[in-house]
């Protein structure tokens, strides 16, 4: 090598090194300026993470509480107590095991209750089955082909044949009561009066 290429090797070496000791003293001017907003943005992620974490530690403890309470009242469903910490833990399944209860001791004045709950299958369940206990056919999202078997069973006893039969066609061949549906479309046009 001779001299004039060891000055330009020296030169860009010392170039590439000034632009390594400027970009070091650019990202420590940046660090000094910011460092309080970095450590509070490390410490919210941290937090994020860690009450994540105890959040799904904590819902996982409520929910086997809730199981074990479930279980305590399907060997006694007179246990006030597992019923307690039930509703404590899990008010949807709450909700549910009330409504099942209810459903099977045909309690209305529980089930209108539980037909206001904010849980929409618990409250449409509710509500069909105080209809279906007080024979007024109500309609129903999750009942809705019994919901309109009932309908038109109630359209039959007043008579109204026609609006028997429109009900009838909105029952899909589909529908598990599809035959129910075909036998009162038989029912109705025969004309069979009761």
């Amino acid at each position: 090598m001779n001299i004039k290429e060891n000055a330009n090797y020296v030169k860009n070496e010392l170039g590439s090194d000034e632009k390594l000791l400027e970009s070091v003293l650019k990202f420590e001017t940046f660090y000094n300026k910011h460092k309080i907003k970095i450590f509070a943005a490390i410490a919210a992620i941290a937090l994020f993470f860690i009450s994540t974490v105890a959040l799904e530690v904590w819902q996982d403890h409520k929910n086997e509480k809730a199981n074990e309470a479930l279980l305590k009242l399907a060997a006694n469903p007179a246990d006030k107590d597992a019923l307690a910490v039930l509703q404590e833990n899990n008010q949807p399944l709450y909700e549910l095991y009330s409504y099942q209860k209810a459903s099977q001791a045909k309690d209305i004045k529980q089930l209108q209750e539980l037909s206001k709950s904010e849980n929409k299958l618990v409250a449409d369940l509710s509500a069909y089955e105080v209809g279906a206990l007080s024979q007024k056919p109500t309609d129903s999202v999750y009942y809705q082909d019994m919901a309109t078997i009932q309908k038109v069973y109630a359209a039959i006893n007043n008579k109204d044949i026609a609006t028997a039969k429109k009900l009838l066609d909105t029952i899909d061949e589909e529908s598990p009561l599809a035959s129910v549906a075909r036998l009162y479309k038989h029912y109705t046009i025969s004309g069979v009066s009761r």
